[in-house]
């Protein structure tokens, strides 16, 4: 009489077989799921880090300077005449072309990171999602000679009774400063300059709360933006725009490049740094900013005002 076949020398049945795959397939999920997780959570440390050296390198820059640079154009390929080089006005002739030493409109339309001039690398201007940051600017603190250089307010003198009066400059001062003309005062020095920013929380439309003020004299000094993992609206080391993977929502479209810059800027048009939301719809955000005000730039530049 032959002997039964045991069940172990039978093998797996199908069921049993398809139980270990499914579990195989449950396993695998939950590592790339904690994979993806891990790459995300250290690309958002990385462009925070990225933010930083730039945000280093432009006060660096202001503190030779007494100026922000221009934005370099991101149609530019990388490798190109240019590339990373900030631009700046010829002056007329054509009578069209702003003055000398100014920012090129052009740039600021297209406007990215002028690593070049920052003594930067292209890597170091791109965020993790291989997007170079764009860069926005208020002209009036990016004037280069034959201009005056505004990104300067050591002669300004916080003694000064004076006040609500915009100020291109700050004179030398005439001690005493009380009472007189004589003295700039910082919050005359910083009105009407910079750029504005809203947070992207509350109100009609979603950005009813501002977090730069141009008017209050707490403008942006400059606007620096990761479009994020999608890449909506970043140009890319070719030159060009991307599309994205991921329609820009409501708070983002503000922040696309290849856009004229927005000063004085409307609501509707104001840069935006809302919080991170994956959804996509029209709430969808994954853009990372840096937007520090004048005074904090001139500061860690030491070129504040006086002290008392």
């Amino acid at each position: 009489m032959s002997k039964k076949p045991s069940r172990f020398n039978q093998g797996f049945s199908l069921i049993e077989m398809a139980i270990v795959l499914l579990i195989i397939g449950l396993a695998l999920g939950m590592t790339l799921n904690v994979t993806r997780g891990m790459r995300d959570t250290q690309n958002r440390q990385l462009v925070q880090s990225k933010l930083n050296t730039i945000d280093t390198a432009l006060a660096n820059f202001v503190a030779q300077n007494k100026r922000l640079p221009c934005p370099a154009n991101g149609t530019i390929a990388s490798g190109a005449v240019n590339a990373g080089i900030e631009t700046l006005s010829p002056g007329p002739p054509p009578a069209a072309l702003p003055p000398k030493g100014s920012c090129n409109p052009i740039s600021q339309i297209n406007g990215v990171i002028p690593w070049v001039t920052l003594g930067l690398t292209e890597s170091d201007a791109s965020d993790p999602w291989n997007g170079r940051m764009s860069y926005r600017v208020d002209p009036a603190l990016a004037g280069s000679a034959p201009l005056p250089l505004l990104m300067d307010m050591s002669n300004c003198d916080p003694s000064s009774t004076v006040t609500n009066v915009p100020s291109t400059s700050c004179a030398v001062p005439v001690i005493p400063c009380a009472g007189g003309p004589g003295c700039t005062s910082p919050s005359d020095f910083l009105l009407n300059k910079g750029l504005d920013v809203w947070n992207g929380v509350g109100g009609a439309g979603g950005w009813a709360t501002r977090q730069n003020n141009r008017i209050n004299g707490t403008g942006a000094a400059y606007v620096i933006i990761s479009h994020g993992p999608s890449g909506t609206g970043a140009y890319n080391s070719n030159g060009i725009l991307q599309p994205g993977s991921i329609a820009a929502g409501t708070n983002e479209t503000p922040n696309r490049n290849n856009r004229a810059i927005a000063i004085p800027s409307a609501l509707g048009t104001s840069y935006r740094d809302a919080q991170l939301n994956d959804i996509t719809t029209a709430a969808h955000f994954d853009d990372y900013l840096s937007h520090p005000t004048i005074m904090s730039v001139l500061n860690k530049a030491n070129l504040g005002p006086r002290a008392h």
